[in-house]
């Protein structure tokens, strides 16, 4: 068992103490690489070669209350009142607005200091109430641009007036863009209304668009320029839209009777499809059929009625011969009749829903394309859209190129306005590549070892080689979730006697010559599984050490709950295959395969050599890698935090743990941190000897505005952990934040320093010109893309108390992408971050969803079912310090 903690403080007191600490200061950049050889890449940013030169005022908005909606606030913002009080449109389209709470002017606003007025919406379109609206907009400040040009001199670190400096400057770029009615905008993404698109499954469509965002440089400020890709529902009738999406290929009149009879047996699958088209902006045409649809009311759906149009009835309000009112009931079919001499093609079909209360017959409402998709792709519109968006290196280099022709910054009034200019061509920037690593393996002579110069190209083949370390397989068995007619026993007795006979190629011992094949009986799953892990036991007369599966299809059931219930319930690791890979038993699959058995039963592919791994010979290190991911958007799952630590001086085998981490919460929880590392650190201690004196702890999927948040909640709790375990104790901490969520790219100088794709050579690093100016930061492209534009990882040093030279640092990042357990291929991410993913993503398979309570009603009487509640079986203990996420 793990070592007792002592009682620790709350988080609030630790930190209090973080002054002390002595955390919160990011590591300033200690120095330059000078392994490698030099070079230069070309990279997708744009010298900004002259600052806005006018002074910027500026201004605090409010336009209604706190409540007040984004699209609502951006119609208030666009009416000829506000444009009136500012001057009119030529003052009004030169002052930037955030759509939010802040707006900058070159010059002052003929109102002076404040502007206080009531905006009427009724005025601007012809409604019959007034529709009022408060604007407040108050003069503030100046924004100075000397702290941003202090910063990329290298002269002090990043402030808040440097990013309210850039967060003016990316306003300003974007202004023009923000200013075209036809564009979509989403944060720093625009996509045309023509841009390229592709079709997805469910009548999606996939655009490619333009992202531009300023950064700062070493000595200069650039402009980061890339290819924006994003999901959204296609233009066109709200119905057709509905009846692609929900996969139904027959007639109108056929899909109106699917949806319809859905609906009335309340079907879950179907409501939750349709929960997907909430907050979709449409229009309709029949109160105004000679507008264009651009000028039509917009309307956003807020859910689809439980009774059919001719069944759905309101109240209205009708004026009679006398004057008087009178109250009637009427359907919405005997309203749009009488109103607009309209008779329903579809009146059995639902009504959609308004956020303003009202019910429109589906057959009439419409869509444009700018609403975004919000929701996960399953797997197959997911491979559609990265083949669309994957595009060779020359092909995205043009692309960048043309939509930063298509912006014409040296033509744009409102960059003019200000006196800011960019320079229109991509910058070239020095690079360096790194040697590649040594990689031993057991054996003796040239068979132990692949050379550098075998390797320089990302990738190598285990032709002849022996795994660095190998166990001793004796109990183990093969169970078949397939029927006789798909997978004939002789045929999976064949595969696993050709997967035994790779692994003892390999260097592993199998002491096992007829192992248990079966068939699961269905349809218990976790039955099956038990009774076949006893069967196993008993035969080889000890406890299994792995089961192996074979599935039909790459599909969730039956893999997840075989995941569950041998992580959980039994303790054991196992190895699944695909039908068809069994059928074909290729050798190099088999090698894959036995790469990960290898792993989970404790065994290791390969190691550094001693000259590449600057840690050898150097103490007791540990390497811990950090994520945590979130569910799909739209889904009310909690979010998973998973961590990996090395449990070898090597650092090439990882234990691994993960929790749930509340909803869409970033930062690992003080309950998770505690446990997480707890079980780590036992397990390196049992394995290598010793407390690690060394900690390098690598962190993925944080934003930088939580790089502060990673040193004062999770570092200082990590130090207060190991301070908890052995007062005596305290390592020296490196932390680093690895990103791929960037849109750098690098595309080779000379075609000499690219490989056959054109993409730059693994182990290319920058970390000049276009990094931080002052804080340790560097991008590193330590593999061969498979596809596409290769995509460097940003690694961003925010403590570093172990002292280690940049050169070392660099190498242990390079280096051990080629150390990845189940690959012959360098990695893109530092083993222990990738790692991380994999348990985060395996801990999924441990979910189990409790059933909600029945329906009820809610105070407003209307009904709602309660969220079904996801907790996580927790790991079992046999197999905590296994691999068995691989």
């Amino acid at each position: 068992m793990p070592p007792k903690m002592v009682s620790d403080p709350s988080l609030s007191e630790l930190v209090d103490k973080a002054g002390k600490l002595s955390l919160f200061n990011f590591v300033k950049r200690p120095g330059y690489g000078t392994r490698g050889r030099p070079t230069e890449v070309y990279a997708n940013s744009y010298e900004v070669t002259n600052f806005p030169t006018k002074t910027v005022i500026q201004y605090d908005v409010q336009i209604g209350d706190v409540m007040t909606k984004r699209a609502l606030i951006k119609k208030v913002w666009q009416t000829n009142q506000v444009k009136t009080a500012m001057g009119g449109e030529a003052n009004w389209r030169s002052v930037l607005f955030d759509g939010n709470k802040l707006a900058w002017s070159y010059k002052p606003l003929p109102f002076g200091n404040e502007l206080n007025i009531q905006v009427d919406l009724a005025l601007e379109f012809g409604k019959r109430k007034p529709d009022l609206v408060r604007v407040l907009i108050k003069r503030t400040t100046q924004i100075v641009l000397e702290p941003v040009q202090q910063w990329i001199e290298g002269k002090t670190q990043a402030s808040t007036e440097v990013q309210e400096g850039l967060n003016f400057m990316n306003h300003l770029l974007s202004q023009s863009l923000r200013l075209d009615t036809s564009n979509v905008c989403l944060k720093r993404s625009f996509f045309r209304q023509q841009c390229e698109t592709y079709p997805l499954d469910g009548g999606l469509v996939v655009k490619k668009g333009l992202f531009m965002s300023v950064r700062g440089g070493q000595n200069k400020l650039t402009v980061n320029v890339d290819v924006a890709t994003a999901v959204f529902w296609p233009a066109g009738s709200l119905m057709e839209l509905m009846q692609k999406f929900l996969g139904q290929q027959g007639s109108q009149a056929q899909f109106a009777s699917f949806l319809t009879q859905g609906l009335a047996r309340n079907d879950k699958r179907l409501k939750n499809d349709l929960r997907k088209f909430r907050k979709i902006a449409f229009f309709t045409k029949h109160s105004a059929p000679s507008k264009a649809d651009k000028d039509q009311k917009r309307y956003m759906v807020d859910g689809f009625t439980e009774t059919p149009a001719v069944n759905t009835f309101f109240t209205r309000k009708v004026t009679q011969p006398d004057g008087s009112i009178k109250e009637i009931r009427v359907s919405v079919t005997e309203y749009f009749l009488q109103n607009y001499k309209m008779r329903l093609t579809f009146p059995n079909l639902p009504c959609v829903k308004t956020k303003r209360g009202g019910d429109v017959p589906l057959e009439l409402c419409y869509v444009d394309g700018d609403n975004r998709y919000l929701f996960k792709l399953d797997d197959r519109a997911t491979a559609a859209m990265i083949k669309f968006t994957a595009t060779r290196p020359d092909d995205r280099r043009r692309a960048i190129t043309n939509n930063v022709d298509a912006c014409r910054w040296s033509a744009d009034p409102v960059l003019q306005q200000y006196g800011m200019k960019i320079q229109p061509t991509m910058m070239k920037v020095k690079a360096r590549i790194l040697p590649s690593p040594e990689l031993h393996f057991a054996g003796a002579g040239r068979d132990k070892i692949i050379p550098g110069a075998m390797t320089e190209q990302g990738q190598w083949n285990l032709q002849g080689k022996k795994f660095a370390k190998t166990s001793t397989l004796r109990s183990f068995g093969l169970l078949i979730f397939a029927n006789q007619q798909q997978c004939p026993l002789e045929a999976a007795k064949k595969y696993l006697r050709s997967l035994m006979q790779s692994y003892t190629g390999h260097g592993g011992v199998v002491e096992n010559s007829s192992p248990l094949v079966q068939y699961a009986q269905p349809p218990n799953i976790g039955s099956s599984i038990k009774d076949f892990w006893r069967a196993v036991g008993n035969q080889a007369k000890m406890r299994p050490q792995i089961l192996f599966f074979i599935v039909g299809y790459k599909q969730a059931v039956p893999y997840n709950e075989i995941k569950q219930f041998c992580e959980t319930e039994l303790g054991v690791v196992s190895q699944g295959a695909l039908l068809q890979h069994v059928m074909r038993c290729q050798p190099q699959y088999l090698s894959n395969v036995c790469m990960k058995l290898n792993a989970k039963i404790g065994g290791t592919t390969c190691y550094l050599a001693p000259a590449n791994n600057p840690l050898h010979g150097r103490g007791h290190n540990m390497m811990i890698g950090a994520d945590v991911s979130h569910a799909a958007p739209g889904q009310n799952k909690p979010s998973f935090a998973s961590m990996v630590g090395s449990v070898d001086l090597h650092g090439t085998r990882y234990s691994g743990i993960c929790g749930t981490n509340g909803i869409r919460e970033e930062i690992i929880s003080a309950e998770n941190m505690k446990n997480f590392l707890t079980t780590l650190i036992y397990n390196f201690k049992k394995n290598a000897g010793a407390l690690p004196n060394r900690i390098f702890y690598f962190r993925d999927g944080v934003s930088e505005q939580q790089y502060h948040h990673v040193l004062k909640e999770e570092v200082t709790l990590m130090k207060e952990v190991c301070n908890g375990l052995n007062a005596a104790w305290q390592p020296k901490f490196t932390v680093t934040v690895c990103s791929k969520r960037h849109h750098h790219r690098f595309f080779p100088g000379n075609r000499n320093d690219g490989d056959k794709n054109g993409n730059c050579k693994p182990g290319t690093i920058v970390e000049r010109d276009i990094t931080d100016p002052v804080e340790y930061d560097f991008y590193l492209n330590s593999h061969k893309a498979i596809q596409g534009t290769a995509r460097a990882t940003h690694y961003y040093v925010i403590l570093d108390e172990t002292g280690i030279p940049v050169d070392d640092f660099q190498a242990i990042c390079n280096n051990m992408c080629y150390t990845y357990i189940r690959s012959t291929t360098a990695v893109s991410l530092i083993p222990p971050v990738y790692y991380a993913h994999l348990a985060s993503q395996r801990g999924r398979c441990h979910e189990h969803t409790l059933s909600a309570p029945a329906t009820r009603q809610s105070g407003a009487g209307r009904s709602f079912q309660d969220e079904d509640q996801t907790i996580l079986k927790p790991l079992n203990e046999n197999i905590k310090d296994a691999m068995w996420y691989v």
